[in-house]
């Protein structure tokens, strides 16, 4: 499987010539640097939860006008699409479904605490990559093989990511949920702590620029 990653929490999963995009939302298109049509067509799109920086009803349509493409996220995010005249496959937490040859697996993952109500929250294993969304505690789920992990936001610390490391202990750590770090201070928090950190655990770190891919 290719994984790419495109800004922030979208990453977009290949295999066999079927792709599915998870989190396609705003910070990935904010700045200009990337368009979906950059992405191009994609057979699936999974979404974790309604924060914009997850969610964008007018980026999502973009994405349907290159391609028919089912949508598959939570029935609170549903009821958004539908205002916006978008169909949707409902998933919820246990969930196990077969989408485009990859199997996909729902949990459920509450969203970290915020001092504003939060969102309901689901993480998604496809194969054997996990992403959380904007959880530490994935219910239901005690390893994988490639972990997508949250770094940084109002509801995140680094230490708490460690923890979810040591709990999943995954092979490969890819950084997502990044985007609110400008780049000179994230290459220092990669390079002098994450990465050393992962290897002394013997986990591949991969941090991804904008649409690089590692094969896992």
């Amino acid at each position: 499987m290719s994984i790419k990653k495109y800004l922030h929490s979208c990453l977009l999963l290949e295999k066999n010539g079927k792709r599915i995009l998870i989190d396609p939302g705003l910070f990935s298109f904010i700045e200009g640097r990337l368009k979906p049509q950059n992405i191009g067509e994609v057979d699936a799109i999974l979404i974790t939860h309604k924060h914009a920086d997850h969610f964008d009803p007018a980026i999502l349509k973009k994405f349907l006008s290159c391609k028919p493409t089912q949508i598959y996220t939570i029935e609170e995010i549903g009821s958004l699409l539908q205002q916006d005249g978008i169909e949707y496959e409902r998933v919820k937490p246990g969930d196990s479904l077969t989408i485009e040859g990859f199997q996909v697996d729902v949990f459920d993952a509450p969203h970290g605490k915020l001092p504003v109500p939060v969102p309901d929250n689901v993480a998604f294993l496809v194969d054997h990559v996990l992403h959380p969304g904007d959880s530490f505690s994935p219910v239901g789920i005690d390893s994988c093989d490639v972990l997508a992990l949250p770094i940084a936001g109002p509801w995140a610390t680094l230490s708490s990511a460690i923890e979810l490391v040591d709990r999943l202990h995954p092979r490969h750590v890819i950084p997502i949920h990044d985007a609110i770090i400008k780049d000179f201070m994230l290459t220092r928090i990669y390079e002098l702590m994450l990465k050393p950190l992962l290897e002394e655990k013997h986990i591949a770190f991969h941090p991804l620029g904008l649409g690089v891919a590692v094969e896992v």
